[in-house]
């Protein structure tokens, strides 16, 4: 275990110790995405191609090289200190964004090679073969602005991120530590295909979508399915609404805040209501049964804060989730809850310490199903540090973090499929353990 641990300890010590390359006014490639996913026509990256007819597309790229070591002891493993290592590419994402003829009408469609997004990697039996580097389909979709920019009125349709909690709303590039945390790998909606009405006004935004839903305990993301796929809601609809106290609303597009930065804080809440089994048949079979679902009723709401000052940073987040599962015989109802709290705090101005704590409650029913002794609470610890190569920019950042689980991950990752475990190419965790530990190292670069 002490080998083991070496790697992690120089790369941590590597991170604080370097000093940032300085690579001039590189503006052009911090673009970050808006929290309402609504392109910022001030700042152009690198590749763009304008037309005169007013069309242009800008091409951005996000690549994501991760070292990831899991180490797990007692559990369903088969000895008491099993060690898994290996390098991934969780992300490689290319995206065209800009306008469709008038400044007002917007797009924006993505494709991700690695294995980090949708169904693809999740659990043991994704749905979607993963590691394969073939293209899926991430963001499709079209956007009015009523009033010509950012502020204001939108219409929105497609395929897109669901915006319900804000660690899916802040890109995947924008995150503070490596990768999201497991509470929203298990509780966020993901990606949807629908519709979406919204407005952003100086210190309110809102959005209301109509949508095929989102993923839940027991079921995957459905993905870029037809209509009439087993995987879909028959119906979601989805809010979210944002009070900004102080600051402006593009500070909230990562959860970084650079040195010399101004205060910025906003509170906000979002929700998530789905059913199927009403006009098109379901094919959802929780995992500790055999009995398909006839139907069923879900429901994901989450209440948070953010706040951001000069080199510092704090986000925390409350989410709950109802699942109502129905069969021909009677119903399963689980209740399951997720606290979260994170920060950041650069130590120079290119090194940034950060700290996560999240746990969270998995329903005594939804346990019991499963015949397990124990995997009620879940309690997770990350520490990590960041090193920005580019000043004030996620453009490139080389980052290494350490995970714990203190209690069983056992209730999410056994059974005949295992979904229901978040996607270990994003967390890092495998569970069937009663421990785990997970050491990750990460190169981004995004242009």
């Amino acid at each position: 275990m002490l080998k083991r641990c070496a790697l992690p300890v120089i790369a941590m010590t590597t991170l604080l110790s370097g000093t940032p390359a300085n690579a001039g006014d590189l503006s052009s490639l911090t673009r970050a995405s808006s929290m309402r996913a609504q392109p910022d026509s001030r700042v152009e990256p690198a590749w763009f191609v304008d037309r005169a007819d007013n069309s242009s597309m800008r091409l951005s790229v996000l690549s994501q090289t991760r070292y990831t070591l899991s180490n797990r002891e007692s559990g369903f493993t088969p000895s008491d200190d099993t060690a898994t290592i290996g390098f991934s590419q969780p992300r490689t994402q290319i995206a065209m964004e800009g306008n469709i003829v008038s400044s007002q009408f917007n797009y924006k469609l993505s494709f991700d090679f690695g294995d980090a997004e949708l169904s693809r990697g999740r659990g043991n039996a994704p749905a979607v073969a993963g590691s394969t580097g073939s293209p899926m389909l991430l963001d499709a979709y079209a956007q009015y602005n009523f009033s010509g920019k950012r502020d204001g009125y939108y219409l929105k349709f497609g395929q897109f991120q669901s915006i319900v909690n804000t660690e899916e709303a802040v890109d995947s590039s924008m995150q503070l530590a490596i990768d999201r945390s497991l509470i929203s790998e298990l509780f966020g909606p993901g990606y949807t295909q629908g519709i979406a009405l919204g407005r952003v006004l100086d210190n309110y935004a809102w959005e209301i979508s109509i949508n095929d839903g989102g993923r839940f305990i027991g079921k995957r993301e459905s993905d870029n399915t037809a209509f009439n796929s087993g995987n879909e809601s028959d119906l979601g609809v989805s809010g979210r609404f944002d009070w900004k106290i102080k600051g402006d609303w593009q500070q909230f597009s990562d959860f970084t805040s650079w040195r010399g930065s101004n205060e910025a804080a906003k509170v906000g809440a979002g929700f998530i209501y789905q059913f199927n089994g009403q006009t098109n048949p379901g094919i959802n079979t929780p995992p500790f049964l055999a009995v398909t679902t006839d139907s069923g009723q879900y429901v994901t709401w989450t209440v948070d804060y953010q706040y951001e000052n000069d080199g510092w940073n704090f986000f925390a987040a409350y989410t709950g989730m109802w699942v109502d599962f129905e069969f021909p015989g009677g119903t399963l109802g689980s209740l399951h809850n997720g606290l979260l709290a994170q920060g950041g705090w650069f130590i120079s101005e290119s090194s940034e310490l950060y700290a996560r704590a999240e746990v969270f409650w998995i329903d005594k029913d939804f346990r019991n199903g499963f015949g397990l002794p124990n995997g009620y609470i879940h309690r997770l610890l990350t520490v990590g540090v960041n090193k920005y190569l580019i000043p004030e920019s996620h453009a490139a950042k080389l980052s290494a973090d350490f995970s714990y689980a203190f209690d069983s991950l056992s209730v999410l990752s056994v059974g005949p499929d295992s979904m229901v475990l978040p996607d270990p190419g994003v967390t890092g965790f495998l569970g069937l353990t009663d421990e785990e530990f997970v050491f990750r190292m990460q190169l981004q670069l995004l242009f």
